[in-house]
């Protein structure tokens, strides 16, 4: 399995974590554990989680070879988002009302220094953010996730959750899993210099803990901020839980990602883009991938954001086959 496969599966994971929580995100009661998802063809179908994530790949790939020039990646974001923006498909993926505010400021102000929303964490900083592990690594990575999550949300949270998913992300592409070690890791780093002031460190703290509790759900409380997903730091831990717990079977741990009482398709995104990267084509539901659309376009930017790929100097890794 190359680094190319594992990115591809990584996109399509999301795409289908995204598709699979959308008929539950607004479910606040009980049935949200037992209502069944259609997986027909046309009925299964992504959201903006998946939508902005293409926009944001093709800012990515804006991007000449050699280090991130930050201005011109956040000018590239910011025309790549105006599009998603005035895309005719938009209004169908409901699209986040705080993200919409923050690419119509960068359109006014085009600053995407300022045109982040300063009090909104909410998850759509970090939804979108798995183009960026697929071409970018080490401080060039950093800076761009926070560059895209900061266009639109300007709150620590919303900052460090970007930050950590897309290393998260990179270092499962690279080394073929997801396991407590790597989100030790990324919490360590969010009390360094990934720090912008927020709580993702101890949302990843929780994650760990709620991983290997037993149960058949995930506590959307047990994870800070408490709100099942709807802001940034929640969304990645309980994605981060559900990885960890369930992370042998690629439809278990959507399905229990998705059956939260918050934001479902989100949470379900993210983890399914983990266990994307970790699993491979292989690990992904043959009926889900057959259902869902755009499934060539997405693998097919995936592949090209691969061939972008930065490595990190001195770590000898390469995009041979792992």
């Amino acid at each position: 399995m190359t680094f190319a496969d594992r990115c591809a599966a990584a996109f399509l994971g999301l795409a289908l974590g995204d598709a699979y929580g959308r008929p539950l995100e607004f479910i606040s009661s009980s049935r949200v554990r037992t209502q069944p998802v259609d997986l027909s063809p046309g009925v299964f179908r992504w959201t903006d989680d998946t939508h902005m994530s293409w926009y944001l790949g093709q800012a990515v790939l804006l991007q000449g070879p050699g280090s991130l020039d930050e201005d011109a990646f956040g000018a590239a974001v910011g025309e790549r988002f105006a599009a998603w923006q005035d895309d005719p498909l938009t209004p169908w993926t409901s699209p986040g009302s705080t993200c919409m505010a923050g690419v119509s400021r960068w359109r006014e102000t085009r600053d995407w220094r300022t045109s982040g929303e300063q009090r909104s964490d909410g998850c759509g900083a970090v939804m979108r953010v798995a183009p960026l592990p697929m071409a970018l690594a080490g401080d060039a990575l950093t800076r761009a996730a926070e560059i895209q999550a900061g266009l639109t949300h300007g709150h620590p949270n919303a900052l460090e959750a970007a930050i950590a998913a897309s290393h998260l992300l990179r270092w499962a592409l690279e080394q073929g899993r997801f396991t407590p070690a790597l989100v030790e890791r990324a919490a360590e780093e969010l009390r360094g210099d990934w720090s912008r002031g927020g709580v993702v460190a101890e949302a990843l703290e929780a994650a760990l803990e709620h991983g290997v509790r037993r149960g058949e759900w995930l506590d959307e409380g047990a994870i800070p901020t408490g709100d099942g997903g709807w802001r940034s730091a929640s969304a990645l831990g309980l994605a981060v839980a559900a990885a960890l717990r369930w992370g042998e079977d690629f439809a278990t741990a959507v399905d229990k990602a998705a059956r939260i009482r918050g934001d479902s398709d989100s949470v379900a995104c993210l983890a399914g883009m983990f266990l994307g990267g970790t699993g491979g084509l292989g690990a992904l539901p043959p009926r889900w991938l057959d259902a869902i659309p755009w499934r060539g376009k997405l693998e097919s930017m995936a592949r090209e954001l691969a061939q972008r790929c930065i490595a990190p100097v001195g770590t000898g890794f390469s995009t041979q086959p792992l």
